[in-house]
């Protein structure tokens, strides 16, 4: 409930408040209202009081959160286990749930929690709504101080538990559970005494189980075995461990490997088949189509990889993209068909900040020029300079592929939406034998992960010293959606009326394109950019011959003279004319004068 009482009470607290969104729409619901695209804490006490809900933001308030994610709601049957402390919930079938305990901290910056997802987790880097049409105020009183790492193991505990009791609430032989779980708890935890012993009486609790005492027993006796195998050097093999407790329950228990200690994290997988269905259901299965950003070539749920040698224009080329992404414009003959923007991260791990800086100010001046605006609230640059210490983690590494995951959502809360994300350089960005297959199956199933949950990755890359394909294993061409590469034309390919300094031009070719191979779209074509005023245009690749009758044209001939002034010629025949003078109308090269017939490209 939202009253001028609760407001008050959230300010002495110490509580920064914002409004937040209630929308139908994904995009806006739950996120805090924005002041000139970005949060703001500066907010009335009526913008508060005539908002549908009011969030804390965790950072300016010095809080945490434990938020309670179980769609089954029972993690938070576990929630009296933590220490009390501000309690928010909502109405679930007509009962009061717990769904977040607010934690004050002394720290600057509490690290989220997340791997016991999606069960619960620690949040301290967003905000939490507190009040609103759909959220109760259990108990209202000051956050109390804290330790997020110890808040951080109960969760763990609590994640663990929650699972156990997924699949041992209708089990029968109860105390071989108990044996099984003590004895995991005992050879692969640490976990005290105490505390095992707390989140076993509540597991009896909620299973309805009045043997409490013998269940318990379970537990002491297990560790009490394995300390005296420990003392005589034998009989450890009469204390359970977490093969058997998984045997017993037919389940691969993944988040009882948030307790264990890191020197026993080994998996212990147990097959259980794969999921399918049946030809009918899948063809009526609603599969999300390929929603696209710039038409055809960035689309959602997409990795992309654009390699070139040094100094072909590969990152010119992704920062004029990028910014035509974020304002919403097309892009030489790729198409912002609704016009909507969105944003885009822009990692880049080699080139100097500075040149960034200034490639940025050439696109506005470029747009300025044709009375366009860059929405530079939609780009956000992480570049070497600012960085900590001036470096990146390794894509390679986990703390890496978080760092770039935790900046995602931060701009995704900021904005609304996921960001398109590039990666300028992979070899910039990892530590790694390029060789080495291993690593890349790693680094490209972090990729595909990022891609099922909604996100454009472009990687940016170098080619092999013979230049044919991008460097390293070629077990990255097998999961990517698009292989695109950027050469610098030679004299007989170039476009010769952008010869002349002053001009870059780069063939544009397609290795690979999932969904467009063989098409209209991923013929070779070359793109020019005019480095004095930052505009791009795109030609078609062209023979010597059809170099030739396109002169021919811009002299003033049409196809029966250019014909009869080269019939001595080869590749001068009829069809050939023809042929050329038709792909030169499809590439919007010259107009059609109205007596060629063309072929209409599909999804052109």
């Amino acid at each position: 409930m939202i009253n001028n009482e609760n407001v008050q009470k959230f300010k002495d607290y110490g509580l920064v408040l914002t409004p937040v969104h209630k929308s139908k729409d994904p995009n806006q619901d739950k996120k805090p209202l924005l002041k000139n695209y970005k949060w703001s804490s500066d907010w009335t006490d009526d913008d508060l009081l005539e908002a549908n809900r009011i969030g804390a933001f965790h950072r300016q308030s010095n809080i945490f959160d434990v938020d309670f994610d179980d769609k089954d709601f029972i993690a938070n049957k576990f929630s009296s286990l933590l220490p009390a402390t501000l309690t928010i919930g909502k109405k679930v079938n007509g009962r009061t749930e717990t769904t977040h305990l607010i934690y004050r901290t002394d720290l600057k910056k509490v690290k989220d929690f997340k791997k016991a997802q999606p069960i619960i987790e620690v949040l301290g880097n967003t905000q939490t709504i507190i009040a609103g049409v759909d959220r109760e105020i259990i108990n209202n009183i000051e956050p109390i101080l804290a330790n997020p790492d110890d808040i951080k193991a109960e969760c763990k505990l609590i994640a663990t538990f929650t699972e156990l009791y997924k699949h041992t609430k209708d089990i029968t032989e109860r105390n071989d559970f108990y044996f099984r779980l003590g004895g995991a708890l005992a050879r692969h935890t640490d976990v005290p005494m105490d505390r095992r012993i707390k989140y076993v009486e509540k597991l009896c609790e909620l299973t309805n189980d009045p043997e409490v005492k013998n269940r318990v027993s379970c537990i002491e006796r297990q560790q009490e075995k394995l300390d005296m195998a420990s003392l005589n050097q034998e009989g450890s093999d009469e204390v359970y461990g977490m093969k058997e407790l998984s045997e017993f329950l037919g389940a691969n228990l993944r988040h009882f490997d948030l307790i264990k200690r890191e020197e026993v994290k080994e998996e212990i997988n147990l097959a259980e088949g794969l999921t399918f269905l049946n030809g009918f259901d899948f063809t009526i299965k609603d599969f999300p189509k390929p929603e696209y950003i710039l038409w055809p070539v960035v689309a959602k749920n997409q990795i992309r990889q654009v390699f070139a040698k040094a100094g072909t224009g590969k990152t010119l080329y992704c920062l004029f993209e990028a910014c035509a992404i974020a304002s919403g414009y097309d892009f030489m003959h790729f198409k912002n068909k609704e016009g909507k923007t969105s944003p885009v991260l822009y990692v880049e791990g080699e080139m100097d900040s500075s040149s960034i800086q200034d490639r940025l100010n050439d696109v506005e001046a470029a747009y300025e020029r044709e009375n366009k605006e860059l929405l530079k609230e939609n780009l956000f640059f992480a570049t070497l300079a600012i960085q900590k210490d001036m470096f990146f983690h390794s894509l390679t590494k986990d703390i890496g592929r978080e760092n770039i995951e935790i900046t995602a959502r931060k701009i995704e809360d900021i904005t609304g939406k996921k960001p398109v994300i590039y990666l300028d350089n992979i070899t910039a960005l990892t530590v790694m034998q390029e060789k080495e297959g291993a690593e890349w199956v790693e680094l490209m199933q972090w990729l595909s992960r990022l891609r099922n949950k909604g996100y454009h990755v472009t990687f940016l890359h170098h080619p092999t010293k013979i230049g044919v394909t991008a460097s390293g294993s070629n077990i990255k061409e097998r999961s990517i959606d698009i292989d695109m590469k950027l050469t610098t034309p030679d004299e007989k390919t170039s476009v010769e009326e952008f010869d002349q300094d002053g001009h870059t031009q780069m063939i544009i070719e397609f290795l690979k394109w999932r969904e467009h191979m063989n098409t209209w779209h991923s013929r070779p074509r070359i793109a020019v950019i005019s480095r004095a005023i930052g505009r791009w245009s795109i030609w078609p690749m062209l023979t010597k011959v059809q170099r030739t009758i396109l002169s021919d044209l811009k002299r003033g001939l049409d196809a029966h003279q250019i014909i009869a002034e080269h019939k001595k010629e080869a590749g001068f025949s009829k069809a050939n004319v023809y042929k050329t003078i038709r792909l030169l109308v499809q590439e919007n090269v010259i107009k059609n004068e109205g007596h060629i017939k063309v072929k209409k490209e599909d999804n052109k």
